[in-house]
This record gives structure tokens, C-alpha cells and sequence, in this order.
């Protein structure tokens, strides 16, 4: 499960790329805080702080506080330099503690198959939306391969799921499986409805209130 972690930001008065860049260019990074039909606030997150927390806590909920206010907000969406390596801006959706959020989470094998009978390990699902507590979402779905064969391919159905995780796919859908060559691959269309992350209406851009 990620980790909530603590991080005090700071008001952000100017908006637009220019006042964008003089923020990162002091260690901080650009932010806009918004949900729950309270203002939209403008923000700045310490670069460094922010990075540890994303990269080595996996985190996807923080504790923000802010001019000594304290609130818990899921990272809605993070913007990246063109090559991938820097963050620009950061979104952040306020939510309570208790409150149910969908978010997209990987899925990751454990182990290998004993025996494979000539076919080669497919997984047509990389992800999966579920709906959990905003401070209990894992950091994957971890999918045991060691005791598949040919013949039983793991379904959405089959999976071990966290307390209080709910997959929001079919129970049918091929998760994995191991395939012959040459044999048609499963359909993978994903849940009717289920959105990448939180239920809301759409982000606001700096300075809007909802």
C-alpha cells in the first residue's frame, strides 16, 4: 500500500508558463489544489520532497498542509519535462480519509509457471481500475503465476485482491494466460465506465474555482 506522506506547500500567487518557471527555477514545483467544491488554490510543492515521495514512496495521497491547514488530496495527474525525467505540475484532488476514489493501478507477476507446455506467458492486462480508500491504494495488484497451465488462465475473477480493493473490470477479462502461438488473443476492452482516476467533474485550470 502506498504511503501518505506529510508535505508543507506554499500559496502560489502568480500563474501562467512564465511564473511557472520561476517557481521550479527555486527547488519548487507548480501546483493546484482543488475538489470537494472549495476554492481552487494555487500552490508550490518542494521539488525535492515531492520527488522522494512519487518515486521511492510510491505515493498517490498526501497530507498537505498549508498556512498551518491540513488536508489530504489524492495526485490526480502529474505533468513531466518533454524527456520524461522532471516534474512540471502537479494536480492535486482533495478527498477525506474514508472517502472511496478509482484510480489505475499496474498489475505485477510473481513467480513463473512450472511448466508451460510449449506456450509463451501472454498478459493482455497491464493495469487495472479499482476503486479503494483515498489512503489504501496499493502499490500494484500482484498476480501469482507459478501454478498456471495451459488450461487455467488467470481471470479478473481469480485475483487475490487487498481488504477493500474492488476491481471495476469484468470478472471474465484475461488478466494472464499462457498462449500458443498462433491461437487468437481474449478481448481485453476495459470496464464500462470505469475512469482512470477519481469520480469528478473536470480539473480546473490555475486560478478557476469549481
Amino acid at each position: 500500500m502506498s504511503e501518505l506522506v506529510s508535505i508543507v506547500v506554499q500559496p502560489r500567487t502568480g500563474t501562467g508558463t512564465r511564473a511557472a518557471k520561476l517557481v521550479r527555477a527555486q527547488g519548487l514545483i507548480p501546483g493546484v489544489v482543488y475538489g470537494h467544491k472549495e476554492a481552487v488554490v494555487n500552490v508550490s510543492l518542494p521539488a525535492k520532497e515531492l520527488d522522494h515521495a512519487i518515486r521511492v514512496k510510491h505515493a498517490r495521497t498526501l497530507e498537505i498542509s498549508l498556512d498551518g491547514k491540513k488536508e489530504t488530496v489524492l495526485i490526480r495527474e502529474l505533468q513531466w519535462d518533454y524527456l520524461g525525467k522532471e516534474m512540471v505540475h502537479v494536480d492535486l484532488f482533495r478527498v477525506s480519509k474514508d472517502e472511496k476514489v478509482r484510480v489505475t493501478v499496474p498489475v505485477k507477476l510473481v513467480g513463473v509457471p512450472k511448466t508451460s507446455g510449449g506456450a509463451v506467458l501472454d498478459q493482455p492486462m497491464h493495469a487495472l481500475h479499482i476503486e479503494c480508500l483515498a489512503t489504501a491504494i496499493p502499490d500494484a495488484i500482484k498476480v501469482d503465476i507459478s501454478a498456471m497451465t495451459i488450461d487455467a488462465p488467470i481471470h479478473v475473477g481469480d485475483l487475490v485482491l487487498p481488504d477493500g480493493v474492488t476491481v471495476l473490470e469484468s470478472k471474465d477479462m484475461t488478466v494472464v494466460h499462457l498462449k500458443v502461438p498462433g491461437a487468437e488473443p481474449e478481448p481485453t476492452e476495459t470496464a464500462e465506465g470505469a475512469g482512470p482516476e477519481v469520480l469528478t467533474a473536470k480539473k480546473p485550470k490555475d486560478g478557476e474555482e469549481e
